[in-house]
Formats: C-alpha cells, sequence, structure tokens
C-alpha cells in the first residue's frame, strides 16, 4: 500500500512509488484552493481516498514527460485530475497519457508557487518552487545523494540524460531562488543546506 510521509505541514511524498523499477519521489502540495500533485503516484483506493479527503479539485503538473505513467489516465478517470506539462515534451517517448494541458508560458496555480522552466533532462523540464516553505521540486534537473551533495550527473553516461550543458545552465539559473530543500524524482532528497551544495557543484563545473 502506498503510504504519505508528511515533508512539512503543506508538502507530502507519496512512498514505494517505483519508476522501471527505480525508486523515484511524487509528491503532493495543500494549497488554499487547490491539490497540487507534482508528479503522478501509481494508483491505489488509499490514495484515492486521501485525495478525496481534501474536498478540493486536483491537478497535476509533470517535472519531465516521462513521469506521465499510465496511471494517470485512472486519476484522471476517478478523480477529475487534470495534468499539465510542458509542451515541449508532448512527444516524449515515455509518457503513456495525454495531458488536459500543454503549457509554454507557466502556469500560476497558487500565489506560493512557482513553476520554472528547466530544459536539459529534457526539453520541456520543470522546477516547482514553494515559497513559504522554501522547497525546490526538481523533478530530474537535480538529484541529492546521500551525503548531502548534488547528484554529479555529468558523471552519467547515456542518451537518458539530456543537454548536459544545458542542464548545468538551468542549475546556475535556481540559485537565483530563496530555497532550503529539494525534492526530486530521482535520487534523494536534500531538507536542507542544499542551496550551499548547489553552488559547490557548480563551482566544481563552472568550466562547461
Amino acid at each position: 500500500m502506498t503510504s504519505v510521509k508528511k515533508i512539512n505541514a503543506i508538502i507530502s511524498r507519496f512512498e514505494n512509488q517505483y519508476f522501471y523499477n527505480e525508486l523515484v519521489g511524487s509528491y503532493c502540495i495543500d494549497t488554499q484552493k487547490k491539490l497540487i500533485l507534482v508528479d503522478l503516484p501509481t494508483y491505489s483506493k488509499h490514495l484515492e481516498s486521501f485525495f478525496v479527503s481534501f474536498k478540493k479539485p486536483i491537478v497535476a503538473i509533470l517535472s519531465h514527460g516521462a513521469c506521465g505513467i499510465s496511471d494517470g489516465i485512472i486519476w484522471q478517470q476517478k478523480v477529475g485530475l487534470k495534468i499539465y506539462l510542458h509542451k515541449a515534451d508532448k512527444d516524449n517517448q515515455w509518457i503513456r497519457i495525454k495531458p488536459d494541458v500543454l503549457f509554454d508560458i507557466p502556469p500560476i496555480f497558487a500565489p506560493n508557487l512557482e513553476v520554472i522552466f528547466t530544459p536539459g533532462h529534457t526539453p520541456g523540464s520543470i522546477c516547482v518552487y514553494e515559497t513559504d516553505t522554501r522547497t525546490m521540486f526538481t523533478g530530474d534537473t537535480i538529484g541529492g545523494l546521500p551525503n548531502g551533495e548534488i547528484n554529479d550527473f555529468f558523471s552519467e553516461d547515456g542518451i537518458f540524460y539530456g543537454d548536459l550543458h544545458e542542464r548545468f545552465l538551468s542549475c546556475t539559473k535556481l540559485l537565483s531562488y530563496d530555497f532550503n530543500t529539494i525534492l526530486p524524482f530521482h535520487y534523494n532528497m536534500i531538507l536542507q543546506g542544499v542551496k550551499e551544495s548547489l553552488k559547490q557543484f557548480i563551482m566544481n563545473h563552472k568550466t562547461v
């Protein structure tokens, strides 16, 4: 059964989520008027009851196209979930759903949320910044290691890691935001001090 882990007062993580046998993170943000999902969890009746208990419209934004898992279709049917995806990822080879909204201009879901265009891992990758808790949902743009450092995506090899230079530029863009926590899709969460870790990662690769 999928359990729900509270990260803070308004953000929760869905536990035991796997993408092609790899443990991943998907999350929800309880805003004043909507429940916002960042990437999609697999369907369960337990989670359906959890979502319905909020008695709010539910929307999901995908950090990149590969997060459009087929269970999204079930969520669309069961709870009327409206799914948003950057239009640059509409033809992603891994996507298994039809998003309700393809956007170019970042949507505004709530006053405390900002959708940030961070291409690189995929052409349509985005991050979501929650200002009240200083939390950055990073998808696969950046992820953490158990020691609190940023995973060095330059050491990863293969076509699935995207345009590494553009991804690095997106990392430098994130430095302009005042966040202290990252909640990624792959790799580890970093719950404090992440800005210094990101600065160090950028310093290590500033000649790229």
